[in-house]
Formats: C-alpha cells, sequence, structure tokens
C-alpha cells in the first residue's frame, strides 16, 4: 500500500517557538518519508483566515490518507475547525516536547473540541525526527488507508454458502457498515454457463497462456481434470471482469471441490482473492491481509496443536497462490474427492498474521494471531502452515472457543496486529487478539 500522509503546521505568532514551525514540519515530514510515508508537505502554518485558504488550496486536488496537524505552538484551535470543513479527512494531532512552546497542552485543548465535536482524531507525541513517532504514523495511516480500500471492495459470492456451515453464514449489511466491502450475489449457473462456453481447445490455450506460472509444477493430475479445471479458471476470470470484482467465494464444498483450486491459485497471482466454501466474509478478510501484505493469502482451517513446539497446525484442501510456496508446488487431486486438481505445496517461513471474521450485526468480530510460520512436512494435504507463538497454544484454544472465533483463519505474511487494532477500534468492530 502506498501510504499518504499531508502535513499542516499550526502555531501562534505570540508564542515561543512559533519561528520554529516550518522546520518542525520539515523534519517531520523527513522523517515520514524515511520510513517509506509519501508525505505531501503543505508548507502552510495556520494562524489566521487567510492561511487556512492557502492550505486549502494545498490541499484541493492531493490525494492522501491521513491529515497531520503539526503543532508547533499553542495556538488558536478555530483555525483548524475552519480548515476541517473544508477539508473531511482523518487528522493526527502531532505535538512535540518543549516545555515553553504549548504544543503539548494545544493537543489536549483540540482533543478536548474533537471529543465534543464527535470528530474523531489519533495523537502522537515526540521529537520531530523520531523514527518511532513515524512508524506509528505510518501503521495509523495505514489503517486509515485500508479503509478507504475497503469501501471500494467488490466481493462475489458464488451460489451461497455450504450447507452445515451456518457460522458462515454472511450480514451483508454489517459487512458493509464495518468492513467497508459490497457482496455481489451470483448464481451459480452464471458460473457454469460460463464454464460450458469454454471448449477444450479454449481451455488448452489458457493453459498455453499460464504456462510459465505453470510450467515448473508438478503435475498429476489427469489432462482431463487439468483442462476442466482451466476452464473455471476462464469463467471466474470472466465474471470477475463482469462484475468488476476484487474477491470472491464459490460454494465449492462438495460440488466443485477440485474444480475451482487452481482457478484461485491462478488469480491469487493475478491480485484477486478467493475464499473456499462459500465462506464470504473471510474472503473480506483475505482482501484485508492482501492489502496489508501484498502478497497471497492462505486460507485454512485449524486442525491441530503440536505441543512440543508450541505450534498450531493451520491447513485446507491447497488454493493458495504459488508465490508463498516454499519449494515444488504439485498439481493433484484434491483430498476426499480424489479428483480435480489442488495445488499442494509447503509455505514458506517467517511472520505471520492469522485472522478470523465472523458473526453479524453487532456481533460482527474478528480474531487475530501473530507468530513464526515454521518449516513444516505434507502434514496435510494442500497448503500446511505450522506456526510458532509466544503464547500457551492450550490457552490460545481454549481463548478461540470461548470467544466464539469461528474455524477458518486467513494467514498473511507479516505483522499487522497494530494496523488491524486500529482498523477495528476506529470501525467499531469487537476484536479478539488470541
Amino acid at each position: 500500500m502506498n501510504i499518504r500522509i499531508a502535513t499542516v503546521g499550526l502555531a501562534h505568532p505570540f508564542e515561543v517557538g512559533y519561528e520554529k514551525a516550518f522546520d518542525l514540519m520539515q523534519q517531520t515530514a523527513n522523517s515520514l518519508e524515511a520510513v517509506g510515508v509519501t508525505c505531501v508537505n503543505t508548507k502552510v502554518v495556520l494562524e489566521n483566515l487567510e492561511t487556512v485558504y492557502q492550505a486549502v488550496e494545498s490541499l484541493k486536488n492531493v490525494d492522501v490518507d491521513v491529515l497531520m496537524i503539526c503543532i508547533a505552538t499553542w495556538s488558536e484551535d478555530h483555525h483548524l475547525l475552519d480548515l476541517l470543513s473544508f477539508v473531511e479527512k482523518p487528522v493526527i494531532l502531532r505535538a512535540y516536547p518543549a516545555r515553553d512552546t504549548g504544543s503539548l497542552c494545544c493537543a489536549h485543548q483540540i482533543g478536548a473540541v474533537f471529543t465534543d465535536i464527535g470528530k474523531k482524531y489519533e495523537f502522537i507525541f515526540g521529537k520531530p525526527d523520531s523514527m518511532d513517532c513515524a512508524k506509528k504514523a505510518k501503521r495509523i495511516a495505514t489503517s486509515y488507508s485500508l479503509i478507504r480500500c475497503m469501501n471500494q471492495v467488490r466481493v462475489g459470492a458464488i451460489g451461497g454458502r455450504v450447507k452445515g456451515m451456518t457460522e458462515i453464514a454472511y450480514d451483508e449489511f454489517a459487512i458493509k457498515q464495518k468492513l467497508g466491502a459490497r457482496i455481489i450475489n451470483i448464481d451459480e449457473k452464471e458460473m457454469l454457463d460460463k464454464v460450458k462456453a469454454i471448449s477444450d481447445e479454449e481451455a488448452m490455450a489458457l493453459l498455453q497462456e499460464k504456462e510459465a506460472l505453470l510450467r515448473p509444477c508438478k503435475v498429476t493430475s489427469t489432462k482431463e481434470s487439468m483442462l476442466e479445471s482451466m476452464k473455471f479458471y476462464g469463467a471466474l476470470r470472466a465474471l470477475v471482469q463482469e462484475y468488476a470484482l476484487d474477491a470472491l467465494s464459490v460454494k465449492c464444498y462438495t460440488t466443485y471441490m477440485g474444480k475451482v483450486c487452481l482457478a484461485y491459485s491462478i488469480l491469487a497471482e493475478e491480485g484477486i482473492v478467493a475464499s473456499c466454501e462459500g465462506d464470504v466474509t473471510n474472503a473480506v478478510t483475505m482482501k484485508l491481509l492482501y492489502e496489508l501484505s501484498g502478497v497471497p493469502v492462505n486460507n485454512t482451517d485449524l486442525l491441530d496443536l503440536y505441543d512440543d513446539e508450541n505450534c498450531i497446525l493451520f491447513a485446507h484442501c491447497g488454493s493458495s497462490g504459488f508465490s508463498i510456496a516454499e519449494g515444488e508446488v504439485e498439481l493433484a487431486p484434491v483430498r476426499l474427492a480424489e479428483t480435480g486438481v489442488c495445488s499442494k505445496f509447503l509455505v514458506k517461513p517467517g511472520t505471520v498474521t492469522a485472522v478470523n471474521i465472523c458473526g453479524h450485526g453487532e456481533q460482527l468480530r474478528m480474531a487475530v494471531m501473530v507468530g513464526e510460520a515454521v518449516s513444516c512436512g505434507m502434514d496435510f494435504p494442500g497448503n500446511p502452515a505450522k506456526i510458532r507463538f509466544e503464547k500457551s497454544i492450550h490457552q490460545m484454544n481454549q481463548e478461540i472457543v470461548e470467544q466464539g472465533v469461528g474455524h477458518h483463519w486467513m494467514i498473511g505474511y507479516g505483522n499487522y496486529a497494530e494496523e488491524l487494532r486500529n482498523f477495528c477500534r476506529i470501525n467499531e468492530i469487537k476484536l479478539y487478539e488470541i
């Protein structure tokens, strides 16, 4: 994600430190750039109505995630209120340590005003060149950027949900209200009609189109299964284009097991996330993690505990993107059905964030676990991930059941606990950090 923050100064000409306001802004901007933020420095210090208009003009055609107010000194708070009447953006109040400037007390004053008018805000206190402050600002801005992104997400729900999994019944209103995404309900007949319209020759052409991706794979599925899987890939890709989808979920179990798995893996490499078993809420979860990590997300169940290593095994049938694989990818018949094509491989080691979202209305809830993916054998046929945690895995297991978390876990590479914590706080989503 390209995180963008605009900086605007705030100072009073009568106060100590006024003359350093521009320098504080520049140092703050430099520290933000140093941690990978695109900083738009307006170089405007609010001190009267004229400077408010200057800031408005500077921000008129600027697309940013957050507006950072660099409070150099105590100042009259109404200048900021005037600015926000023209520029409606999330705000970070950035205060600096200095006894005689009044920067900190001004931030407290503005916080009180914002609370009374119902304006949400963030707060950071520290030296302008502090990397810790810059990183905190980046994490905050990432959460707001994620909210903006998710508000434009379209998720295709193809065929509804699997019967017998009442837990994954999705609440379109709660998903839109809390997570931002809009659900596009698509009859599975639309998918099947597109599959039937693709000839064997066209399916072979799709195989050739994806030759560079698939050539390194070991293929143990039949040619017929490969062609069928490519027809489903072509159909799903067409639906993605037709409905402008960012994510999708097919009611795969049991009818389409092994038929859509390879399509999911290929789509993952094209930036389209797809969840199994018609779990639409977790398609949204996958999109959240994909935006944060920029790499394919592993769709899993929590399956087993390893006492001797304090690890938990997560796995599913095998539909993840190849770029998270460690070693060989095998295109093989799916377990249980023993037909079709799924993508079997071991996943890369590294820090990961496992997320589950389930529930309805005000009970919509997110659970987050951060651990370290370690080397693993093919302990379960699919894309098994063995994750080591610092916390007792038995305590975690107990908390999962007590909080009614659910059984599907989406796993993304990287530690995004704080970004997701902010996301949930801003959107008023219940959060359980397991």
